[in-house]
């Protein structure tokens, strides 16, 4: 079943990244991107679509990273542990 799952997950995967890199061929005319008040230079379709699609899969990648919960509590992290004696007990 595993198999199964990584060989869709993988042909999706595929088929997007071949239906943009389709796209950019058929529109090479370069475009600049507005957002706001702020406008990029003018560079063609195709880069912009590899620029966002690669940061896409890497902020997919790293930000679950940094949303997983640790499994120790942060206090038992940073403090040493405690043991039944004082320091001045003989």
């Amino acid at each position: 079943m595993n198999t199964i799952t990584n060989f869709l997950a993988s042909a999706i995967v595929g088929g997007w990244i071949m239906t943009m890199a389709v796209f950019a061929i058929q529109n090479i005319q370069p475009v600049s991107l507005k957002f706001l008040q702020f406008e990029s230079i003018k560079v063609p379709i195709g880069i912009l679509l590899a620029f966002s699609l690669g940061m896409g899969f890497f902020m997919a990648a790293v930000i679950p990273a940094f949303l997983r919960k640790s499994k120790k509590s942060p206090r038992s992290r940073f403090s040493p542990p405690e043991s039944g004696l004082d320091e001045f007990d003989f």
